[in-house]
C-alpha cells in the first residue's frame, strides 16, 4: 500500500478540531485537512512529524525561499506552494476562478509559512488579544489591530500580517484558522461580502480579539 497521501485520505483522519470545523468561515474542510498536513510537512521536525504522518518533510530550505517571498504572485513560482497546490483537493483547482484561487492559496502559503508553532482552535485575533506579560495591554494594539483590519491591498495585507504574527512570536495560532480568515479577506477584497454579518471579516476577526481582551481589560478597570 502506497504511502502518499490525497486530500481522500488526510480528510479521513482526525486532523481538525471540532471547534475549528465550525469556524471555517472560507475554507472548505478538505482544504484545511490538506492545508495542516502540507504545513507540518513544511515545519515540523522528522521526528515530531512521524506523529501524524509517514510522509517525509518538505525538502530544507523551502520554507525559507516562502518567507523570503513579498507578495502571493513571487511565492506562487515557488517549490513550497507547488508542494500545497497538488496536496489541494481537485475541486479547489479546477474552479471557474482558478486565477484567484492561485492567488488567495499562494498568499496563505507566504503567510503560514511564517507560523513555527501552531495551537488548535487558536486563531490569529484571539492570540493577538492575549495580554502581553501582565501588562494589561493586549499583545497587538487595538490601533494596530484597526489597521489590520481596514487594509485595502494584498501587499498591505500581507506586510500587515506578518507584523502582526511576529507580535505573537509566531506561535500559539492555528494554521488552518488563519488561512481561513485570509482567504476570507480576498473574497471581501473582491467584492464578495457576506450576508451574514458574522461571516465577515471584521466581526470574525474583532469577535475574537475583544473577547480575549476583556478578560483580562475588567480587572485593571
Amino acid at each position: 500500500m502506497s504511502d502518499v497521501e490525497t486530500p481522500e485520505t488526510i480528510e479521513k483522519e482526525d486532523i481538525l478540531s471540532e471547534a475549528e470545523k465550525k469556524a471555517l468561515v472560507a475554507l472548505k474542510l478538505d482544504e484545511a485537512a490538506a492545508l495542516r498536513r502540507w504545513w507540518q510537512r513544511l515545519t515540523l521536525t522528522p521526528q515530531a512529524l512521524k506523529v501524524f504522518t509517514p510522509q517525509p518533510p518538505l525538502p530544507r530550505g523551502v520554507r525559507a525561499v516562502l518567507r523570503r517571498c513579498d507578495t502571493a504572485e513571487a511565492a506562487m513560482l515557488t517549490q513550497g506552494f507547488r508542494e500545497l497546490w497538488a496536496m489541494l483537493p481537485e475541486t479547489t483547482k479546477q474552479t471557474d476562478y482558478r486565477d484567484e484561487k492561485l492567488q488567495v492559496w499562494s498568499c496563505i502559503a507566504l503567510i503560514t509559512a511564517e507560523l513555527r508553532e501552531e495551537k488548535k482552535s487558536a486563531s490569529l485575533a484571539l492570540r493577538l488579544g492575549q495580554q502581553k506579560e501582565q501588562t494589561g495591554k493586549p499583545l497587538m494594539s487595538e490601533l494596530r489591530f484597526q489597521q489590520l483590519l481596514s487594509c485595502r491591498t494584498p501587499e498591505e495585507f500581507i506586510q500587515r500580517l506578518r507584523r502582526a504574527l511576529a507580535l505573537a512570536d509566531k506561535k500559539d495560532i492555528s494554521v488552518v484558522l488563519l488561512a481561513s480568515v485570509i482567504s476570507l479577506w480576498w473574497r471581501e477584497h473582491r467584492g464578495r461580502l457576506s450576508t451574514k454579518p458574522t461571516q465577515r471579516f471584521g466581526f470574525v476577526l474583532a469577535n475574537d480579539y475583544f473577547a480575549a481582551t476583556s478578560r483580562y481589560s475588567h480587572r485593571s478597570d
